[in-house]
């Protein structure tokens, strides 16, 4: 019997926090954080740890508090007892999509280049400037399976109309041969650079029906109404998740759908390590919670069926 996909995807994203979880104690390791975390003055200790970006040191000790490794104390971060298990049962190595191990490799060399100083060059994160890094990412097997769960479970065939905020380099054109000729499909960004790989896609393919504007999501007002919305890895770079929500929910028919896949918070354990690395982005915020998702429809007062098909996935129909 062939694995459900959104098996996959949260063995992956699992997975993937987990891997981020042991590159943060390699961090911890490589520069002594550890080794001053178990000083009596670990202030003092911190001070003296040979990394010249403190405010991203700072970080790493919010993430160390945050997953558990250490406490604040009166006196000081305190390290505490842990003991971390990596238990991958043998269903999960046959789920694994293995070409993202490379991506999240690539991020874990940029820190050390980033503890120099923020703005280090070798730091590849910027969605304009290392497009071509970010477009690798999105053509991966990983991508292109949670691309699947969209068009699945966003009911996504031709003569759909589409708006996917955050939209990227190579969804407009997958998401485009999916829903024409009969169809529409708006595609969403900041990044002109990435836009600009995807409109030659589009143009290339000759699927004029594609559309691709270059906006902040937050200043979006959509004029016309879609039969799905997508929001794939894009509220950890918003700042005001409620109201790219509340205007995307407005901008749905009856009955229309938006899809949201992320690592969720309250539904992956060690999401914190994997922020860790992400947060190079200068534009990173942060990953969301379900529970938090709900809130904010429920205080916008909006009819909607929240659905949560696995871990990654929200499935909200505007009714």
């Amino acid at each position: 019997m062939e694995t459900p996909l959104v098996e996959i995807l949260d063995t992956n994203l699992q997975v993937m926090a987990n891997t981020s979880f042991l590159y943060i104690i390699q961090v911890g390791m490589k520069y002594d954080i550890f080794k001053a975390l178990s000083e009596k003055n670990t202030e003092k200790a911190l001070q003296r740890v040979k990394v010249q970006n403190k405010m991203l040191l700072n970080r790493f000790i919010e993430v160390l508090n945050d997953l558990g490794i250490i406490h604040k104390s009166p006196e000081g971060h305190r390290l505490n007892k842990f003991l971390y298990e990596v238990k991958i049962f043998k269903r999960d190595y046959e789920l694994i999509l293995s070409d993202w191990i490379r991506f999240l490799e690539k991020i874990y060399e940029m820190v050390d280049y980033a503890f120099l100083t923020h703005d280090h060059p070798y730091v590849s994160m910027d969605f304009d400037k290392d497009a071509d890094f970010w477009d690798m990412r999105m053509r991966s097997q990983f991508a292109s399976m949670y691309r699947k769960i969209i068009m699945d479970f966003g009911e996504i065939l031709s003569g759909s109309s589409v708006i996917d905020i955050g939209c990227g380099s190579v969804s407009p054109v997958e998401f485009a041969k999916q829903v024409g000729p009969n169809g529409y499909y708006l595609g969403i960004d900041y990044s002109s650079a990435l836009l600009e790989v995807a409109k030659s896609r589009i143009e290339e393919q000759g699927y004029d029906w594609a559309s691709l504007k270059e906006i902040d999501a937050h200043i979006i007002k959509p004029h016309c109404r879609y039969d799905v919305a997508i929001m794939s890895f894009v509220l950890e770079y918003l700042k005001n998740r409620q109201r790219v929500i509340k205007r995307t929910i407005e901008s749905l028919k009856g009955g229309g759908r938006l899809i949201i896949i992320d690592p969720f918070k309250d539904s992956f354990e060690n999401v914190a390590a994997l922020e860790f690395f992400e947060s190079l982005n200068k534009d990173f915020v942060g990953y969301p919670t379900k529970a938090e998702i709900s809130t904010m429809l429920e205080e916008e007062g909006f009819d909607v069926n929240i659905e949560s098909p696995g871990r990654g996935i929200l499935l909200i129909k505007k009714l």
